[in-house]
């Protein structure tokens, strides 16, 4: 009697686990894009709003060269585009995987890790990160540069794996944002030596909003963008690839890179080659005209004539040539330009004394060395 309970009641439990299952529950699966697409006259498109020029927010909308890629994407499906604003790099493929979207486009670029797993279009840009650093943080110039620095990325975009993997700077400490966006904003604060991300997206925000803030093409870690959807949809992708021949072909993506950036980057570019050629006049040596004036005094100037000056310091010794003298005014020059620094200024040949000179960093090439004497105040000199 105990042996027939007990297989009854193994076979009502068999019986109610065959009619609500048991264990985990199966992931939903997700269906067709291009079913959906047709279901909902409409495709849904992911996108993160904040890579000026790719993708930004327009009131409660977007705008962008990315956007306008994907509305052609719809036009040519017949449909109307539905962009979906989400945040967060690594998010867009959660929510594609999801089903909640049809197709991402968010300046991704193509990478072995996520094509295992997804479907990429053939690029629609080429990219690569740049270098952001602040005006006036001039040691920043290169990789190598950021070892023992505090560098910015953008979580999960591609600058993000480039700086855990490469071998160049060394100590470099990581710190990871939303977005390249938020990145900027800590660099323009000087919370951060530099950022390292997408050139163009930096490089575009960074003439725009972050007027401190300038990109370096530091040529390094290349890649392309491209529209992803999920590997099933074939047929999707296909269509994709379609739009993306014709807007080549005519020309029509040529233009939509001018309308959004084109001008800008230039600009950018622009701006931070006159810093460079400003920062290299500052950095560079100068040749030092003299003039002495007599302001008062007993001595006659003519007694000067001859006589030169010598500056001694880090860039080494100089001497200027013979000093000529009319009246009560004089004047000579150091031929040879002198690096920056201080220096000790020789006299005593003249004036029986010494004086300390700095050769400042000044944006030209040409600076003034004036030499006051009078029996009053002494010698007095200033370097502009």
């Amino acid at each position: 009697m105990q042996i027939k309970k007990y297989i009854i009641a193994v076979v009502i439990l068999i019986a109610v686990l065959s009619i609500f299952g048991c264990g985990e529950p199966k992931e939903k699966p997700v269906p067709d894009a291009m079913q959906t697409i047709e279901r909902i006259k409409q495709i849904r498109i992911g996108t993160d709003a904040v890579h000026l020029p790719f993708e930004f927010g327009l009131d409660t909308g977007v705008q962008g060269y990315d956007i306008d890629i994907g509305n052609e994407v719809a036009k040519d499906l017949g449909v109307d585009a539905r962009w979906v604003k989400l945040t967060g790099y690594n998010h867009l493929f959660d929510v594609l995987k999801k089903g909640e979207v049809e197709m991402v486009i968010s300046a991704i670029a193509i990478d072995p890790i996520h094509q295992e797993e997804f479907a990429f279009s053939q690029p629609y840009y080429e990219s690569g990160d740049g270098i952001a650093r602040r005006f006036d943080n001039n040691e920043i110039k290169d990789l190598a540069s950021l070892s023992g620095k505090k560098v910015g990325v953008g979580e999960g975009r591609p600058g993000d794996s480039f700086m855990a993997t490469q071998q160049t700077a060394t100590d470099v400490t990581i710190v990871k944002f939303p977005n390249l966006d938020d990145a900027l904003g800590a660099l323009n604060r000087a919370e951060l030596d530099a950022v390292v991300g997408d050139e163009q997206i930096m490089a575009f925000s960074g003439f725009k909003s972050y007027r401190n803030v300038t990109t370096h093409s530091a040529d390094i870690n290349k890649y392309q963008y491209a529209a992803v959807v999920r590997k099933s949809d074939v047929e999707l992708l296909a269509s994709v690839n379609q739009t993306l021949d014709r807007l080549k072909e005519s020309g029509e993506l040529e233009a939509m890179q001018k309308k959004w950036f084109q001008d800008v980057l230039a600009q950018a570019k622009a701006e931070l080659e006159e810093h460079e050629q400003e920062e290299a006049l500052r950095r560079s040596p100068k040749r030092i005209d003299v003039r002495i004036n007599k302001v008062s005094g007993q001595f006659k100037m003519d007694s000067l004539d001859g006589f030169g000056l010598v500056l001694q310091g880090p860039g080494g010794e100089f001497r200027s040539t013979p000093i000529l003298t009319t009246g009560n005014r004089g004047n000579c020059k150091f031929n040879r330009p002198i690096p920056p620094g201080e220096y000790k200024l020789d006299m005593m040949s003249i004036f029986k004394t010494t004086a300390t000179v700095t050769v400042q960093e000044f944006p030209k090439t040409t600076l003034d060395m004036l030499i006051n004497v009078s029996d009053k105040d002494g010698i007095s000199i200033e370097v502009k």
